[in-house]
Parts: C-alpha cells; sequence; structure tokens
C-alpha cells in the first residue's frame, strides 16, 4: 500500500529500510500504520471501539479498549505489511485530545477517560470561574473554559465525584500518557495536550504553570512530564513487547494530539497550509507563528517549538452522519452508502430544511456545550431523503462557519483547503461541501494522516529525519490530492440558505438551553 497511489515519496532518508510504527488512537476507533521514514505506508490496520454515555451528556472510554484496539490493528499491519513486529525502529502515537484519565502507576486506569465532548462539568466551569474572572482565566490559557475541551473541568470533576480514584492515581494523563506508559513504564504528553489542559500559559506550553494549577487545586507534581511530540520518552518494556511482539528496547516517542498529528501527515509546515480533517469531528488547522486571541479557536501547540496550531472544531459532523444511519434507516447495515443515495435524489436546499449538527453541544464558532441539534422545515411533503441531504448540508453549513472565522485568524480569505479524513471519502457530500464553501477542496488520496504522521514523528525521534521541515517535505511530495471545484451556481444558491443556517441557532438558543435542563442536560 502506498501513500500517493506509489508516487515519489520525497528525498530518501538516511536509511529507507528502518520501519516505523504509527499508532493513531482515535474517537471511535485505533489505526496502525507500518510506514518507512519516507512517507510510504506498507500495512495498516484497523480496531473500532465504543464510547459510554453512562448519563446524558456524559462522554467516556476506557482504555483497555484503546489497548485491545493497538493490539489487533497492529497485527493486521503487520501482516498487511508482510513483516515482523520486530521489525520495527520506533514507535510514535496520535491521539484524540484532550482526554483525562487517572493512571496507577502500573499505567492501569482507575477511571475511564473523560472525553473532549464530554459536559459533564458543567458546575466545575462555574466554579473555576469564580477562582479566577473568565476573561482572566481565558487570556492566560489561549482557550474557552468549557467542559470537556478544557481538561481542568474533567479533572475537577474527578476530584469531587471520584475520590477514590483522585486519591490512588499515581498520574493524571491523556490518551498520550496512558498508550506511552503502557508502552514504556514513562508517564509523559506533549505540549499539544498541555496547550488545552487550562493548566498553562498558552505562550509557554511546555511546561505546566505552577501559580495556575496552585489555584485550581492539582498537584503538578502528579501531572505527566512534559516532553517533545518527537522526543523519545522511553524504550519498550518486555511485558509490553510480550504483548506486542515488537522488540524489547524499541524507541517510543512520546506522540501529539490527532489534529496535529495528521496535520503533519499531510505537510502542513506554515500558514499557507489549511488543513482539513473530516472524521467524528470537523476539525480545521492552521500553523501560526503564535497562538490566535480569537477566542473561537482551539490553541494548539503544534509540534517544534515556536509554532502553534489553532484549531477550529465542530463538535458532531461524523457523529450526525453516524446518528442518522443508525437511528434513521431501516436498510440495516448499509450506513453511508444508503444515507448517500437517499441525499442524491433531494434536492439543493433539502425541500426547504434545515438541519442544525449540534447534537453534542457546539465548539467553533459557538462554544455552547448546551446547543442542540434539530430539524427546522419539516412539513407533510418532508421525505427521508431530504433528511438524508439536509443532514449533510448542515454539517457542511457548520464547516463553513469554521471556514470564515479562521478568514479572520489568518486575515486574509482561504483559498484551497487540503482536506483529508473519513469524512471527505464521500464524493456527495465533498461535492456539497466544496459547494457550500464556496472553495476548492483538494482532498488528498492517501487519507490515514493521523497515522502517517504518528509514524513520521517515530523517524524524527529515531533520527530518520533530521527536522520537523523535513518530515513535513516527505508527507507533501507523497501525497497526491483529488480537486473538488465548487459549482458557481451551486455556491450562489447554499450563499442564500446560509444566512438562515447561521440564524437558525441564536434564534433557538434559550429553547433549546431550557429544554436541555427538562432531562437533566
Amino acid at each position: 500500500m502506498n501513500c500517493g497511489q506509489g508516487g515519489n515519496c520525497g528525498s530518501e532518508p538516511r536509511d529507507m529500510a528502518e520501519l516505523l510504527l504509527g499508532l493513531d488512537i482515535g474517537t471511535s476507533g485505533v489505526k496502525v500504520g507500518v510506514a518507512e521514514a519516507g512517507g510510504r505506508l506498507l500495512g495498516l490496520g484497523r480496531a473500532s471501539h465504543e464510547n459510554a454515555s453512562p448519563q446524558p451528556g456524559w462522554v467516556e472510554c476506557d482504555p483497555q479498549r484503546w489497548w485491545g484496539g493497538v493490539l489487533a490493528a497492529l497485527r493486521q499491519a503487520c501482516a498487511e505489511a508482510g513483516r515482523s513486529p520486530a521489525d520495527i525502529a520506533a514507535v510514535g502515537v496520535s491521539v484524540l485530545f484532550p482526554c483525562v484519565v487517572p493512571l496507577d502507576a502500573d499505567a492501569r486506569a482507575l477511571y475511564p477517560a473523560i472525553l473532549y465532548c464530554d459536559r459533564r462539568s458543567l458546575a466545575e466551569v462555574a466554579a473555576i470561574e469564580a477562582l479566577i474572572p473568565r476573561a482572566e482565566y481565558e487570556a492566560r490559557i489561549g482557550n474557552v473554559l468549557v467542559p470537556g475541551t478544557c481538561a481542568a473541568t474533567s479533572l475537577a470533576w474527578l476530584r469531587g465525584h471520584q475520590p477514590d480514584a483522585w486519591r490512588a492515581a499515581h498520574c493524571f494523563g491523556f490518551a498520550n500518557t496512558a498508550i506511552t506508559a503502557r508502552l514504556t513504564g514513562e508517564f509523559c504528553t506533549d505540549p499539544t495536550q498541555v496547550a488545552l489542559s487550562g493548566l498553562v500559559d498558552i505562550y509557554d506550553p511546555w511546561r505546566w504553570d505552577a501559580e495556575l494549577c496552585e489555584k485550581l487545586g492539582i498537584d503538578a507534581t502528579r501531572l505527566p512530564r512534559v516532553a517533545g511530540a518527537a522526543e523519545v520518552v522511553g524504550t519498550l518494556t518486555r511485558a509490553a513487547a510480550a504483548e506486542t511482539g515488537l522488540r524489547p528496547g524499541t524507541p517510543v516517542v512520546c506522540g501529539c494530539g490527532d489534529v496535529p498529528a495528521s496535520a503533519l501527515g499531510a505537510g502542513a509546515a506554515d500558514p499557507s497550509s489549511v488543513i482539513y480533517v473530516a472524521g467524528s469531528t470537523d476539525c480545521v488547522a492552521v500553523p501560526t507563528p503564535a497562538p490566535t486571541g480569537d477566542r473561537r479557536w482551539v490553541n494548539s501547540a503544534y509540534v517544534p517549538r515556536g509554532l502553534w496550531l489553532p484549531i477550529g472544531t465542530t463538535t458532531s459532523s461524523g457523529v450526525s452522519v453516524e446518528w442518522f444511519t443508525r437511528e434513521m434507516l431501516v436498510r440495516g447495515g448499509e450506513g453511508l452508502r444508503a444515507m448517500t443515495e437517499l441525499a442524491a435524489g433531494a434536492p439543493l436546499g433539502s425541500h426547504g430544511l434545515l438541519f442544525l449538527p449540534y447534537l453534542q453541544g457546539e465548539r467553533t464558532p459557538l462554544w455552547d456545550p448546551r446547543a442542540r441539534g434539530a430539524f427546522f422545515g419539516l412539513s407533510t411533503a418532508t421525505t427521508r431523503a431530504d433528511l438524508a441531504r439536509a443532514v449533510l448540508e448542515g454539517t457542511a453549513f457548520a464547516l463553513r462557519s469554521v471556514i470564515e472565522s479562521l478568514e479572520g485568524v489568518v486575515g486574509a480569505p482561504v483559498g484551497e483547503i487540503r482536506a483529508v479524513g473519513g469524512g471527505t471519502r464521500n464524493a456527495l457530500w465533498n461535492q456539497i461541501k466544496a459547494d457550500v464553501l464556496g472553495k476548492r477542496l483538494a482532498v488528498l488520496e492517501f487519507q490515514e494522516t493521523s497515522a502517517l504522521g504518528a509514524a513520521l514523528l517515530a523517524a524524527m525521534g529515531a533520527g530518520l529525519h533530521t527536522s520537523f521541515a523535513a518530515a513535513a517535505d516527505a508527507a507533501r511530495s507523497c501525497n497526491r490530492a483529488h480537486v473538488v471545484e465548487p459549482d458557481p451556481a451551486r455556491a450562489e444558491s447554499y450563499g442564500r440558505l446560509y444566512p438562515l443556517f447561521a440564524g437558525l441557532y441564536p434564534a433557538t438558543r434559550e429553547l433549546a438551553h431550557a429544554l436541555g435542563e427538562t432531562r437533566g442536560g
């Protein structure tokens, strides 16, 4: 299996025989790639997992499911590559972020990981705001104080609601902490995670902010060591080697969040590189030389010191499609294909039907964890085809709101957008997005850029790439793109519909909040 369909994979690194392993732990599954340092993927394995929602607004996952997925996908990837796990020279990690998990000294979870989209910590948001004025706190951390996405809120919830786990925890870690500690016994995380912790000065995400930790009652000695994403933090233990088949002593790098890893895997190295990752959530990211002051955007660190990666992110793009196929289709097992066939039979605008894709609240640009999804414009003439197309159009409208806010961040119109992720495999959806945005989508032929980014981090840690720029260049040179052009007439029609979509949330916000309270969130 070749990235770019066997195209030129860039300049030859020092030793093309060295194989790298990229572990990509995502919201709904694990992918593992076996790759060469030049960016050529030899094998890819996949394993799905389910998250739990024991109460409305809660989203959590047992990290043992991540580990089981790693073991299963690793076997698949090595079998496809025709290589033994023992041939791997170094391991890199890409993870969903942020999520918080209390770990014991053996890297076992004492409570499920609380995910970025979890809303259980609304009361903790208010408690933090009572300690530090919101404007002062958000200016310092560079991000919005909201449940889940600001990891400090989940930590505060654990302290108040899970006292046994809180007292027993050796380390309060993140997803890459859980995986790398399981591999090496070392408890680390990286600046992409730290930047979203709520426990850091955004201008220095390479260390915990001792003053903030003290004010919020967090013992900084129980937080993981901060390491560079491409830094070797340890080597594979004998116990981990026995489970994985990898060699004892194999170096493991710290890894980073999945969006920064995907940006590296797509070759994003400077502010001209706009990356769109279409998955369970939609993320748009662009490297910048400083954090943005636009609070509608998440300020993540990027892989090298001196670069940040502002991220605009919706909450429920792919989730909305998954929900529709699960709950609204009668033909079981056909999933997105059946939905696409339905949507193709409805006209642009879905016969006057709009869909708000806020099934788990919304982030960029609204930052409202109590926002709710809705169909608006239903009538007795509405068909399932209209419903299906409205979901695809509604998620595209939400993406447009992110792109419009991005143009404020970079101070210039966005031209071409490089698109990756499972949500870009659907031609109809891609065309709807291009038409709604009125912009070219350059859909990368090789989609698994998070796994590739993780492998490239391993290559950097192993010295097979001597710089971030060299790794990004390898990623760019080995991945061709299929360009989806917007249709001018359809773009004009969607341009007339977009203000109606944009006006629907503010018109229904208070009703959505009140309705949510009737069911406990």
